[in-house]
């Protein structure tokens, strides 16, 4: 139930008419409580407070009406443009990161549910008596020069929110706090290792297609409890799958009739994008994203690649300090009831550093920092985690002498790899 929530959460919070259609409700509830509240200003009225008569608070009302819709179509159209220019520049999968924003959904809701505001007000303003709401009509005007002064601080901000390095360092704190969701820490709750099976188990097919969003853990132990099986999935959230493949298997034979399979098939959310509530890679994919299109010939922007491979050598870093995911899960009795496939370190090293370094293959500016950092994170590795970090730093070496031109650069950047290996020897003492 838990991932199911997660996912439905992820999709809520990534989205730009959740927090605004939550204000708008409350500019309903805040105009029903100003229209019927009772104020009596006697013949001194409060200064801050509506003081014309009920015959112009139609026509002020109906202004204050343009000019906010106006002013939520003008904060749009900017929105629009900046998700095109970062889906352009950055790439079309951040834009969830930019519609997730809680200010950018704030700022649109302020405006919309100003708009809502006034014409409730504005509906209950017509009518043949000359009493005025009085307090409506100052509570709307508040709204408008709030709205004001948060369009300025809105477009400031989507300003900043569109600079390579706010984005990655954005993107990289969501990864770094993936991270620390789905690993843990260090020495704690340790991966038991997965029991032995000799026997073929019994498959179980998927019966549709598309991303493996999460998987409800709970859901397939609760069942192969039930059933007294064991079930071994094949496959891991953020992976791709058709329909008809095997998404596990299940032992004995016999019990992957009826309940379990149908267990298994619906504990497995499946959708047409990837997410990052048990994906460790989602975020990952991200940066990657930024600095393969800031190495693409239309761009050909280094600096940002680097900055987007610099982040991800933290986010590596914090990997390395973390524990290893659990992979086996029991019953109450300890029995073993389900074994799930991990991201492994390697895993994660392949997909933050390939890309970047077959699109970088002939680009010293961009192979020089990478085994630069790869030679940071050797200094800090493990005897588990040092084979994958020397093997891409191998790889780096490998594309430098193929692709690099310059004999010069070549050699720095040998240079640089003889560091990084004699500190991974130093490490190693």
């Amino acid at each position: 139930m838990i991932p199911r929530l997660l996912t439905l959460w992820e999709s809520v919070r990534s989205s730009l008419w959740a927090l605004p259609l939550t204000m708008m409700l409350g500019a309903c509830a805040l105009a029903y409580y100003a229209l019927n509240a009772k104020i009596d200003i006697g013949d001194d009225p409060v200064w801050f407070l509506y003081s014309g008569t009920a015959r112009q608070a139609p026509q002020f009302l109906s202004n204050l009406v343009t000019a906010m819709i106006t002013m939520a179509t003008l904060a749009i159209s900017i929105t629009m443009v900046v998700l095109t220019l970062a889906a352009q520049q950055l790439g079309p999968r951040l834009i969830r990161n930019f519609m997730g924003d809680w200010r950018t959904q704030a700022s649109l809701g302020l405006f919309v549910s100003t708009v809502v505001y006034l014409l409730l007000v504005l509906r209950s303003s017509y009518g043949d008596g000359d009493t005025v709401a009085n307090l409506a009509v100052t509570v709307g005007a508040a709204l408008v020069l709030v709205s004001v002064t948060t369009l300025l601080l809105f477009v400031h901000h989507l300003a900043q929110s569109i600079i390579a390095d706010n984005v990655i360092e954005r993107v990289g704190e969501q990864l770094d706090n993936d991270i620390r969701r789905l690993l843990p820490e260090k020495d704690v709750d340790q991966a038991e290792r997965p029991p032995e099976i000799d026997n073929e188990g019994a498959p179980v097919p998927l019966t549709v297609g598309g991303y493996i969003q999460a998987i409800d853990v709970g859901a397939i132990v609760e069942a192969a409890t039930q059933t007294k099986a064991l079930v071994k999935l094949d496959i891991r959230a953020g992976q791709h799958a058709i329909p008809g493949s095997i998404v596990g298997r299940v032992w004995p034979q016999a019990a992957a009739q009826g309940l379990l399979t149908d267990a298994i098939q619906s504990a497995v959310l499946i959708g047409g994008e990837r997410t990052a509530v048990q994906d460790i890679e989602y975020s990952i994919h991200q940066l990657v994203e930024i600095a393969l299109r800031a190495l693409s010939p239309g761009i050909n922007d280094p600096y940002t690649a680097i900055a987007a491979l610099d982040r991800l050598t933290l986010s590596l870093c914090l990997v390395m300090s973390r524990g290893v995911a659990r992979s086996v899960w029991q019953d109450d009795d300890g029995i073993t009831r389900l074994v799930v496939p991990l991201s492994t370190f390697e895993g994660i090293t392949d997909a933050a550093f390939n890309q970047i370094r077959q699109m970088s293959g002939g680009m010293p500016a961009v192979l020089i920092p990478m085994a630069r950092n790869i030679g940071q994170l050797l200094g800090l590795a493990n005897d588990l985690q040092r084979p994958a970090l020397e093997k891409h730093l191998r790889l780096v070496v490998n594309a430098g002498g193929r692709g690099i031109i310059d004999e010069d650069d070549r050699n720095d950047l040998k240079d640089v790899a003889t560091a990084a290996r004699g500190k991974n020897a130093a490490a190693r003492r």
